[in-house]
């Protein structure tokens, strides 16, 4: 047990922020991960979600086919890589063009998306019960913020790019 807490505590760190922020608003650079930069333009910013969104149905699926736990209750690699590339996926969020930023859409998929990983931290603290359910939101947020994006992308004239063809192997 003491194996399991430390693992996740360590693993968690870097999403711990994520519950407290969701208390408070936050400014764009506020917001922002350390270091990243936004997206230049609309079209940039749906590849990067594109990508975000591929990534984390794969570690998704690779989740799915692993054991929920190993030896002596600590949580499987896979499990512990689907939260590092939920984390990286909120990240990939928060690079927004300046443009976008201030729209509903992404506001409420980044406070979607937030809570979603909020709930996909406490599922697996609790023996990861209902993580793999917050990650398909996190999936489905993605996809719908993305979907937006290629809209406005479209509306002001940008091309739009194609989207994935891949499923998500269910």
């Amino acid at each position: 047990m003491r194996t399991t807490t430390l693992m996740l505590a360590a693993v968690l760190a870097g999403l711990a922020p994520v519950a407290w922020a969701q208390s408070r608003p936050e400014t764009m650079s506020q917001a922002a991960a350390p270091g990243a930069v936004p997206a230049s333009d609309l079209q940039s910013y749906a590849r990067l979600l594109q990508d975000a969104e591929t990534r984390l149905r794969q570690a998704q699926q690779a989740a799915a086919r692993a054991p929920v736990q190993r030896q002596e209750g600590a949580v499987s690699g896979e499990r512990i890589e689907l939260m590092r590339t939920a984390r990286a996926a909120q990240d990939t969020v928060q690079q927004v063009p300046t443009s976008f930023a201030g729209t509903e859409a992404y506001r409420n998929a980044d406070r979607e998306l937030r809570e979603t990983l909020s709930g996909f931290v406490s599922a697996q603290r609790e023996g990861g019960q209902g993580s793999m359910q917050a990650a398909d939101r996190a999936v489905g947020i993605l996809a719908g913020l993305r979907q937006q994006v290629m809209q406005a992308a479209g509306a002001s004239g940008g091309s739009v790019p194609t989207p994935s063809t891949g499923g998500s192997g269910r």
